[in-house]
């Protein structure tokens, strides 16, 4: 026990809000995986499809929305109050999500002419548009989350960024218990909860609309955003972009089997989320350069080691595990999990990669290693699903995070060089903190 403690007491910091964070990540990520197997068997594949197109489906337009704003947030939160970062964030919303959402109406048309929309009638199709709607408050959300991230409030980070999923587990568990849990209660219970999360996060953190606008902030926030946007956009949307096009394009039932397989598929994800949340802030206040490079490094070192020993158990394990929990309704859900696998190594490495890049207020060039991935993503969709299905889309996804780490590699090899060779620095600013 007192060398337990010893070994304790030698990790710094880092260490232990890396290690904290990472398990809140992995519990809600243990949720995910509860509500996946809850769904799964009150639903069966037809009605998993169904809850993934009206629900799962709107995620990517949820982060689409965000603009950037949160990992401004995350960026300034040391030099800037959350009062004018909130302000900037529904100015955000205002000016760019809220058009963004008006221009894609003849996607979201496309997509209700898919078979699930078509399937559970107007119903699926009200409950679609509902979630693209609340999804417009994602960015305020998550802004307000990301800039106690920033400034080294791991603790209410994390608790705010778990509730609504916490939220949604308990609804569907009651609704399970209770034998009532459906493709229409579902998706009433998740609605409700990612409202009340998100409210309470915004209140919480006085970050509803008011007072507090600072031009001078927002437009810092909107360079920042916009150079990062495109790159986070790019990669949420080559972690969904297969699902959304299966939608208007699989059957009902097939569309199922993959949401299950690519929910398993990211059970390593909350590993690399911890260690590249966490890693932020100690980047951006190290007091030296070497200090940064170091950090960084030991950060790469630890997500690759965990992400590779938890996909090599899960791939180990997929074969008897998913028929053993739902009862061989999703037997075919084995093979593109299996071919996910690879690519999820890749993404969780990048994830680190990215912040790597962004803590040295270099966002574009993780925006470039995304922008490829995205790339690669829609050649490879264009060519594989219709032929090859659900396994073309996860082969199409296992190559496309692939491209984004290489990418990132390279952008950040680059990069250390100039460190080293004392021709850029992370020590960006030099600004006061102006009270709101």
């Amino acid at each position: 026990m007192a060398s337990v403690l010893a070994r304790v007491r030698a990790l710094d910091r880092q260490q232990m809000e890396t290690i904290f964070t990472s398990s809140i990540f992995m519990i809600t990520a243990g949720l995910t995986f509860v509500n996946t197997i809850l769904l799964g068997n009150a639903l069966g594949e037809a009605g998993r499809g169904a809850v993934a197109a009206a629900y799962g489906n709107t995620i990517v337009l949820g982060w689409a929305f965000q603009i950037g704003v949160p990992a401004a947030a995350a960026y300034f939160a040391k030099d800037v109050s959350n009062r004018r970062i909130a302000m900037s964030s529904w100015a955000m919303t205002a000016m760019f999500a809220i058009p963004i959402a008006a221009i894609l109406i003849p996607f979201y048309r496309w997509q209700m002419n898919g078979d699930a929309f078509q399937e559970f009638g107007t119903d699926l199709k009200l409950w679609y548009i509902a979630f693209i709607v609340v999804n417009l408050f994602n960015g305020p959300f998550l802004s307000a989350v990301f800039w106690l991230r920033g400034v080294g409030n791991l603790v209410k980070f994390n608790v705010l960024l778990a509730i609504p999923q916490v939220l949604i587990t308990l609804g569907y568990s009651v609704l399970f218990v209770l034998d009532r849990l459906t493709v229409f209660s579902a998706l009433t219970s998740t609605f409700i909860m990612i409202v009340v999360g998100w409210t309470f996060g915004l209140v919480s953190t006085g970050s509803l609309p008011g007072r507090g606008f600072s031009q001078t902030t927002f437009n810092e926030v909107r360079h920042y955003s916009l150079r990062s946007w495109v790159g986070n956009l790019s990669f949420f949307v080559s972690l969904r972009i297969d699902q959304m096009l299966l939608v208007g394009i699989v059957a009902t039932d097939q569309l199922g089997v993959y949401a299950v397989a690519a929910a398993f598929s990211t059970l390593s994800g909350p590993i690399a989320r911890g260690v590249a949340q966490g890693l932020l802030p100690f980047v951006r206040n190290a007091a030296s350069d070497a200090e940064r490079l170091t950090r960084i490094r030991q950060s790469l070192r630890w997500v690759s080691v965990a992400s590779a020993v938890t996909l090599v158990v899960i791939a180990a394990s997929a074969e008897w595990f998913l028929p053993f929990i739902f009862n061989d309704k999703f037997e075919g859900a084995v093979r593109p999990l299996l071919l996910l696998l690879p690519g999820a190594f890749a993404t969780d490495v990048t994830q680190v990669y990215t912040t790597a890049l962004s803590s040295f207020n270099r966002p574009e060039d993780g925006s470039k290693a995304q922008i490829a991935s995205a790339i690669a993503t829609a050649i490879g969709l264009l060519v594989l699903i219709r032929p090859y299905g659900i396994d073309g889309a996860a082969i199409t996804t296992s190559i496309a995070y692939w491209v984004a780490l290489l990418v990132s590699m390279f952008y950040w090899r680059r990069l250390k060089g100039q460190v080293l060779r004392g021709e850029a620095t992370g020590n960006t600013s030099s600004r006061e903190e102006v009270p709101a």
